[in-house]
């Protein structure tokens, strides 16, 4: 088995997931961090036995060919075109962008010079959210309509979430991996009717969108960035002929058989949550793509359709027209 080493530019919490998972993957090798905190730089070197570099150059000198970005949201771009440049293999957390004008840049840069380019929608391998998928491919399960919800409890915390020039705003945020499952389980989107308006912050925090699939199937989806952090915080319902599914969050899962039939339930509690909640099977998919050179199973395109959907959104509220369609 070829070694793949990989370095990580930011080594906050979600970069240390990362890096937790990377260090027990066989054939892999932590071969430097970017970060540019010189305290938290010194226990994440220690705590990985790896090395500190200024900068991706200096990664790319030291021999590491792929590249995790877990930075804020408003550096992915930049970071993403000059790894992309440098010929790393990228695994960019989401939102890959925080606009669909440097998403479509992305996705050109990534085409034309053909490096292994996966976008973190953690979601895609979440064991709800597998089997939800599970059930809907074999046809066990045929969707006619859904609901999602995707709440967050305050934008107090970190104090730059409530920050649009740093966020992109707040669909960017955990919305985001809702409006990717939604096109993971149903398709293409066709047209959305959008209502959002800023109750709380100074940020639309609070939205309630009519969905229409390519597909014919229909939804609703909200979210709300003030809810206290009642759970479950997100969920997806599923409804087909007097079947149904739902979950919550990446705890348990539901699938109602029929009338008076049982509903069958998965409850993932206690399993760890890097594994529930898809992030090892994600960076397992990442490293075999760049050690085959193949496909990744979140492509650039996918990340470019999910923040597709978030530009309409708030293209619909802030026209005021309310309308769009793809």
């Amino acid at each position: 088995m070829r070694e793949v080493k990989v370095g990580v530019v930011g080594t906050g919490f979600i970069g240390q997931v990362h890096l937790d998972i990377l260090k027990d993957l066989k054939g892999v090798k932590i071969g430097g961090i970017v970060e540019a905190d010189p305290a938290r730089a010194s226990r994440v070197c220690e705590k990985y036995g790896t090395k500190n570099y200024s900068n991706l150059k200096e990664l790319r000198d030291a021999g590491v060919e792929a590249v995790y970005i877990t930075t804020p949201n408003k550096t992915h771009f930049n970071l993403a075109m000059e790894a992309i440049e440098l010929g790393f293999h990228v695994f960019c957390e989401k939102p890959m962008t925080i606009s669909l004008q440097d998403a479509k840049e992305l996705e050109k840069a990534v085409n034309e010079k053909g490096v292994v380019f996966q976008v973190g929608h953690n979601r895609r391998f979440a064991y709800v959210y597998k089997f939800m998928k599970e059930k809907i491919e074999t046809g066990e399960l045929r969707p006619y309509s859904f609901q999602i919800k995707m709440n967050r409890g305050e934008l107090l915390n970190p104090p730059w979430v409530s920050d649009r020039s740093y966020t992109g705003g707040f669909l960017f945020e955990s919305t985001l991996h809702l409006f990717d499952m939604m096109r993971f389980l149903f398709g293409d989107v066709a047209r959305m009717y959008v209502l959002g308006k800023k109750s709380v912050y100074n940020d639309f925090d609070d939205w309630a969108i009519a969905v229409e699939m390519k597909n014919g199937i229909i939804g609703t989806f909200t979210s709300c960035a003030h809810a206290s952090w009642m759970i479950p915080f997100e969920r997806v319902e599923v409804y087909g002929e007097h079947k149904m599914l739902s979950n919550d969050e990446m705890e348990k899962v539901y699938y109602c058989k029929g009338l008076d039939k049982e509903v069958e339930i998965h409850d993932y509690m206690k399993v760890d949550f890097k594994e529930k909640w898809g992030y090892v099977e994600e960076d397992e998919k990442f490293i075999e793509a760049v050690r085959n050179g193949s496909s990744p199973v979140v492509t650039v395109t996918d990340g470019v359709k999910a923040i597709e959907i978030v530009d309409a959104c708030y293209r619909a509220v802030e026209g005021g027209e309310g309308y769009v369609e793809f």
